[in-house]
């Protein structure tokens, strides 16, 4: 079941900043208002890879110099990473809600923080991320591309090869417990949210990492 990347409607923004506003404080319901009330936003705003991102899911198109970066700094083929930044995971969104208010899920989540968007507050993000991975998870199913579409926040990818989270190489035993990246991954910050996609289901479900 492929998702499509779209804008997030403007209900679901102000729902959004209703239900994570006072506990993101007041960077995240302003950075909504920005992102989702198409007021100015501030010259750190930034750009959004989004677009980029779904034309290479969508025809196989690298139409930006980030993204053809992002993608060669992982092991793995293109047609192998474009398959898996569509696949759908199955996952029940209540068992996912809940893993990702523990300390693993926390953990999880914390650990993608480097790759993307890194212009704006960890908190801003760490919150948009797992606000739209729960609202993607409504449908049953999870996905890049779907997670991707649901943040409240742009999505920009780094310019230069960023500082990677933990490889499997690098991870401790605690870390491997929660789920750690293999080296394929890479600097990949792609790559990185793909098996993020595949971890949480594993969370969700109460099992090992993958």
């Amino acid at each position: 079941m492929a998702k499509t990347l779209v804008s997030m409607p403007l209900g679901q923004g102000k729902a959004w900043m209703r239900r994570w506003g006072t506990r993101g404080g007041a960077a995240v319901a302003t950075l909504l208002l920005w992102t989702g009330l198409g007021m100015p936003r501030p010259a750190w705003a930034g750009l959004d890879d989004r677009p980029a991102v779904q034309a290479f899911v969508s025809h196989g198109a690298l139409p930006s110099r980030r993204l053809q970066q992002d993608l060669v700094s992982s092991a793995w083929g293109l047609q192998e990473l474009r398959a898996s930044l569509a696949k759908a995971y199955g996952v029940e969104a209540v068992a996912l809600s809940r893993f990702l208010d523990t300390p693993a899920g926390e953990a999880l989540l914390r650990r993608q923080l480097p790759l993307w968007s890194t212009a704006l507050p960890d908190g801003v993000r760490l919150q948009a991320l797992k606000a739209a991975i729960v609202a993607d998870a409504h449908d049953g199913a999870i996905s890049v591309v779907g997670v991707l579409a649901r943040l409240p926040v742009r999505f920009e990818l780094a310019s230069t090869s960023p500082s990677a989270p933990h490889t499997q190489a690098q991870a401790g035993a605690t870390d491997r417990a929660v789920c750690v990246c293999p080296e394929a991954c890479g600097r990949s910050t792609l790559a990185h949210f793909a098996f993020l996609i595949a971890c949480l289901q594993a969370g969700a479900m109460g099992g090992s990492p993958p």
